[in-house]
């Protein structure tokens, strides 16, 4: 009621009319939104695109591996790995029958497996050994996880090199340890972080899994800069780090075959003076399982023409892997003696 000249009157509010034409747009737009909708999540779940395949681990990805309590996922046989890795495994198959064969073992990203780069480069200046690499590059674990299984299977490595990058911090703050999966095919697959809140929305459409992973929150530490990684070490990704070294460790020290880690610069590191805090953590967690610890980085930045030492992607060039090489044996020959017969290697 309102007063009005003493006296109490209605209040009159503006009549609102739908009108039916009003209704049907309306119920026309619902409906477009719903089909969108279920046209979206239809064409997610008939064909996912490979972002999003590895956030689905009962998907239809194929691959060699299984789950795994040490590393995340393994894979489900030595046969399972050769048949990941055609053409590339079964050279080294007469290394496991032959006691007498000195084998160095690499694993790493593409500065160690790419052609032209340290594997190849060890295969030509150090004939004296056997230089295994299958020329491909895994997820961290994922490296380490095949070392273990080579040992289980019967490769007697006179040496393990973990060749690593600060790129490779990355790997633990994008996946936890305990993200990875292998789906019923044996493909390898991450389990996203879901919020609590609308968690079982996230789980259950593909649509709403797409738009969650465009966010970043469902990586382990969501919003990470990659740039970060010359400047401080991520304690969780540490401590993953850490598990996986403690697993490795204890497998090598079974098969009674000694690990170096490798510590490559990067070219901003080398050429624009980044930090290494990446290098320090990988340095510090190796040396704290009793592992070898093998860091170029000085050489590299000390080196005259440092411009000579990448080419254009950014990888080393010929100079750059054979200073890398270089560093390698002279820090060998230095600490082990079974490498007093290597010649020394000039960059």
């Amino acid at each position: 009621m309102a007063v009005v000249g003493g006296t109490r009157t209605p209040l009159m509010l503006p009549r609102v009319r739908v009108t039916r034409g009003a209704l049907g747009r309306a119920a026309g737009f619902a409906l477009a939104a719903v089909a969108v909708f279920a046209l979206g999540e239809l064409y997610l779940r008939v064909a996912p695109p490979g972002d999003l395949a590895q956030y689905l681990p009962d998907g239809d990805r194929t691959g060699p591996f299984r789950d795994d309590p040490e590393f995340g996922v393994q894979y489900r046989s030595l046969d399972a790995l050769a048949a990941d890795n055609p053409g590339r495994f079964d050279p080294f198959r007469p290394l496991f029958h032959d006691p007498n064969a000195r084998v160095w073992a690499f694993f790493g990203t593409s500065f160690a497996q790419a052609p032209g780069m340290l594997a190849d480069t060890t295969r030509k200046h150090v004939p004296q050994r056997t230089t295994f690499n299958l020329g491909k590059n895994e997820a961290f674990p994922v490296r380490l996880a095949q070392a273990a299984l080579l040992l289980d299977s019967g490769l007697k490595p006179e040496r393990i090199f973990l060749v690593t990058i600060p790129l490779d911090s990355l790997a633990f703050v994008q996946h936890g340890l305990d993200q990875h999966r292998a789906t019923p095919n044996g493909g390898l697959t991450y389990a996203p972080r879901v919020p609590t809140l609308g968690g079982a929305l996230v789980r259950n459409s593909r649509l709403a899994l797409k738009g969650w992973t465009r966010t970043t929150l469902h990586q382990n530490r969501p919003f990470y800069s990659t740039s970060a990684i010359n400047t401080r070490v991520d304690p969780v990704a540490r401590a993953d780090l850490r598990t996986v070294y403690g697993h490795f460790a204890k497998r090598c020290a079974q098969h009674k075959v000694p690990v170096t880690v490798v510590l490559l610069p990067s070219h901003e590191q080398v050429t624009r003076g980044a930090g290494y805090a990446a290098q320090q953590m990988f340095a510090e967690e190796a040396r704290a399982v009793g592992f070898d610890v093998c860091d170029v980085c000085s050489a590299f930045r000390n080196w005259p023409d440092r411009a000579a030492l990448f080419i254009p992607d950014k990888h080393f060039s010929d100079t750059g892997n054979r200073l890398l090489l270089a560093e390698l044996v002279a820090h060998l020959k230095a600490t082990d003696p079974r490498a007093a017969d290597l010649p020394p290697v000039t960059p």
